[in-house]
């Protein structure tokens, strides 16, 4: 078994639905908007949009999160269409959106600068006059200027799971941990730190105008202190 098929049973103990982010999307959409959730793991977040009153497509290229997905959202009987296209096959899903969200650290499982310009010009063209695109990742500007960067670990009755950070050349490698009574299923991957000037740069040179950075799903101001970094863009009329 994979370290994904092992953790997908898990997946929705372990990343809850943050309702703060969900706070901070509705925010920037109007009920019945279009929306594209890339990354969308096991679709909580594409799911509680569509009970919102928003028209989502998610999209997921884990086939044990998709299956997860359309588990959900058979359940629920909320018109969700379910792609497993991965950022760079962004243009290969049908229609245009009125927004794009790429959160959960998403992002840096590009390998480089220019698969991440690709995909955010892919963004860029996937949205109509006005849309918007919200991204939120892991504030590297932080992880790089500190030796030690770690999460907290999440303990229940029956897992442990963990997740750290190590520096190795251009990359970061991540590395996940999970526990079940004696049984420990360890992956690592390698992560492309992408820091705020970078994007914003590169979200400039696609075409998106008002870039809006933050700190925190709160809305708090962006610093280098920040343990994450959200950006929101918009593609101008």
């Amino acid at each position: 078994m994979s370290f994904y098929q092992s953790l997908a049973s898990y997946y929705d103990r372990i990343f809850l639905l943050n309702n703060m982010a969900l706070t901070f999307v509705e925010k920037h959409f109007q009920q019945g908007e279009s929306l594209l959730d890339i990354g969308a793991g096991t679709g909580n977040m594409a799911l509680a949009l569509a009970e919102k009153g928003f028209i989502v497509k998610a999209s997921e290229p884990d086939e044990e999160m998709v299956d997860i997905i359309r588990t959900k959202v058979e359940a629920k009987a909320f018109p969700i269409s379910i792609y497993s296209e991965t950022m760079q096959q962004i243009e290969a899903i049908g229609g245009f959106f009125d927004g794009i969200l790429c959160v959960g650290n998403t992002l840096p499982h590009l390998k480089n600068l220019l698969e991440i310009q690709e995909f955010l010009g892919g963004c860029f063209n996937k949205l109509h006059a006005g849309g918007r695109l919200i991204l939120q990742l892991v504030n590297y500007d932080h992880v790089l200027a500190n030796d030690n960067f770690t999460f907290p670990v999440i303990e229940k009755e029956d897992f442990t799971f963990t997740r750290h950070y190590t520096k190795q050349e251009d990359n970061i490698l991540f590395t996940s941990k999970l526990k079940v009574e004696d049984v420990e299923n360890e992956n690592t991957i390698a992560l492309y730190p992408v820091v705020s000037k970078q994007l914003q740069t590169i979200l400039g040179n696609v075409g998106f105008k008002d870039v809006a950075i933050y700190g925190s799903f709160k809305g708090e101001p962006y610093s280098s202190d920040s343990k994450a970094m959200i950006l929101v863009a918009r593609k101008n009329h």
